[in-house]
């Protein structure tokens, strides 16, 4: 009789998975849950230990849409638990854990203003700049994440950076 159960991912996969992807889930999930770090490492980890449970070979090459997506929807589940209104993605920034110094000093204006800029653009573009741009997801791993097309995909991209084009020469 043949082997049915899922196939196992090794404990080192695993642990470079997280190694890769948990920064870039924590700040997705805290920025949709208007910053609560807590609550954001509570959806991470059970992200992971969804991705213990499910079988290797199903979601193997596409690792990445995969953990965004799990992730996405847990975010979802707890926003509806607690009865309250989803924050789109764009209300809390978070600096990086060790900054060097002199950039802090000479980029925090800059970066005040962009994050300004970000804040005017539709949630949909917001949520779709973060995934490409801070995640790193593919048109087609964010399309899978957010449940659009890629073109749709596109366009929402599109038109954020056209927005933030025209926003940075009104400035």
């Amino acid at each position: 009789m043949p082997d049915h159960s899922p196939t196992q991912w090794p404990a080192e996969t695993i642990s470079a998975l997280v190694d890769r992807f948990e920064r870039p889930l924590l700040a997705y999930a805290s920025r949709m849950l208007g910053g609560d770090w807590q609550e954001a490492q509570d959806a991470v980890q059970e992200t992971f230990l969804r991705l213990c449970r499910e079988d290797r070979q199903k979601i193997e090459s596409r690792i990445a849409a995969w953990l965004f997506s799990v992730c996405r929807s847990r975010v979802i589940d707890m926003q509806r638990t607690k009865h309250s209104t989803p924050i789109d993605a764009s209300k809390v920034s978070l600096a990086d854990p060790a900054p060097d110094v002199s950039e802090v000093a000479s980029d925090e204006e800059a970066r005040h203003r962009l994050t300004e800029m970000v804040d005017q653009l539709s949630p949909r573009q917001q949520e779709v700049l973060r995934l490409r741009m801070q995640a790193g997801l593919s048109y087609r791993e964010i399309a899978e994440v957010t449940g659009l097309t890629v073109s749709n995909v596109g366009f929402h991209l599109h038109e954020a950076v056209r927005n933030l084009r025209n926003s940075l020469a009104m400035s």
